[in-house]
């Protein structure tokens, strides 16, 4: 019986959304701790440079979170898209040249079906699979009969998991 081990869904990912958040509130904090750090002391601050570095920061921080989050929702939507479109290939056959993740690493796991490369690491933040061996991902070792469906989504990311599934030795 064939067992499917991952499979990619329309429901939105939010942790993709992690970093653009992160900075966001990072900036919006910022004017505080300035604030803080001088409070009490004999130091005269020009309040305006200070208003106006802030300002700036946090216009800086609100462009660059837009731009990664529109990355990161094109992202979402080739690859999940692509997947529930039907949009993918497929490979079936036994894992080789599996190459893990060591546990406190973070260097990409790699392994090959059939010719096909595959490489993902739990730090790279991305829709598709991306759970390797020493964080409890269901690639293990070489010789592992799988099918997976994947996306070729550019020379940076390569191929990207949407579907795995165990099947009968």
């Amino acid at each position: 019986m064939n067992n499917i081990l991952y499979e990619a869904t329309s429901k939105f990912d939010f942790s993709i959304l992690a970093i653009p958040a992160i900075m966001i509130i990072f900036m919006l904090i910022f004017p505080l701790i300035i604030k803080k750090s001088y409070e009490g002391k004999d130091v005269k601050l020009n309040i305006k440079f200070v208003k106006l570095f802030c300002l700036a920061g946090i216009l800086f921080v609100a462009l660059l979170s837009t731009v990664v989050l529109i990355a990161q929702l094109n992202m979402y939507n080739k690859i999940v898209g692509a997947y529930s479109r039907g949009e993918y290939q497929i490979v079936e056959g036994y894992v080789e040249n599996f190459d893990p993740m060591p546990y406190e690493g973070h260097a990409d796991e790699t392994f090959e079906i059939n010719g096909v490369k595959f490489s993902y690491s739990d730090y790279n933040i991305h829709p598709g699979y991306n759970n390797t061996k020493s964080h409890g991902g269901v690639i293990k070792e070489n010789g592992q009969h799988l099918k997976i469906g994947y996306v070729y989504l550019n020379e940076t990311y390569g191929n990207i998991i949407v579907y795995i599934e165990q099947l009968p030795e």
